[in-house]
């Protein structure tokens, strides 16, 4: 333990050495605190290469430290990246620290440029065991990267949903539940379609006993999306 703590102290010695601006992000868990090392921040905006070293939030102790090609995130006009360590607040984090896979063991999102639908974020998906050891999961990284933005959690329904859009008319939204041998498995979906006239189409699918069930709306384009 004694040795892996010298080299974890050396590689974050290291990178420091030759990243340009610092950062905390303590406010996004209630378990961990994190230290950013990013690469470049000009006029109020960073990004590029980074390395992200999260702790204890109680002890301090080392925890595991993780990469980033593009830690893409925005400054507020106040901030000054050239003072040394700076504290970013909850919501300008880079990091999204949550239960994605509801085992009750927080995992993390780390922002990795803006590879999504139209340019959005993208984020490495990281899903913690019983050790507080973080393993990156391609399924959930997917879709966190090639979508518009991260996904959204339902606690409750314990689903994951995704958005997508292509041009002004037609937006999808799509829930998946974590099956522990089948992976991500889609149980729900909605669709949108405002493409035709003065129309709106609504396509519904549902899975109800272990089949999807479609269900097709039509709506005047005035109603369905006037102001309650």
């Amino acid at each position: 333990m004694k040795k892996l703590m010298i080299i974890f102290a050396a590689l974050l010695v290291s990178f420091n050495a030759s990243a340009q601006f610092k950062f905390l992000s303590n406010n996004t868990s209630d378990e961990y605190n994190a230290k950013l090392f990013v690469a470049d921040c000009t006029d109020g905006h960073c990004e590029g290469k980074a390395t992200i070293a999260i702790s204890d939030k109680i002890t301090g102790d080392d925890i595991q430290t993780f990469h980033s090609d593009d830690l893409d995130f925005s400054l507020t006009e106040k901030q000054n990246a050239r003072i040394g360590w700076l504290d970013l607040g909850k919501y300008q984090s880079p990091l999204i620290f949550g239960d994605f896979n509801f085992d009750g063991k927080e995992d993390l999102a780390i922002r990795d440029g803006n590879k999504g639908a139209y340019g959005s974020a993208s984020y490495d998906i990281y899903i913690s065991d019983k050790n507080r050891k973080f393993t990156l999961d391609k399924n959930l990284t997917k879709l966190a990267s090639e979508n518009l933005g991260m996904f959204d959690v339902d606690r409750k329904k314990k689903q994951i949903s995704i958005e997508q859009k292509s041009g002004c008319c037609f937006h999808s939204t799509t829930s998946y539940e974590l099956d522990s041998k089948k992976g991500l498995k889609e149980v729900s979906s909605v669709i949108e379609d405002s493409s035709m006239g003065d129309e709106v189409t609504v396509i519904t699918q549902k899975m109800v006993g272990g089949k999807m069930q479609k269900t097709v709306q039509k709506f005047k384009t005035k109603d369905y999306y006037a102001t309650p």
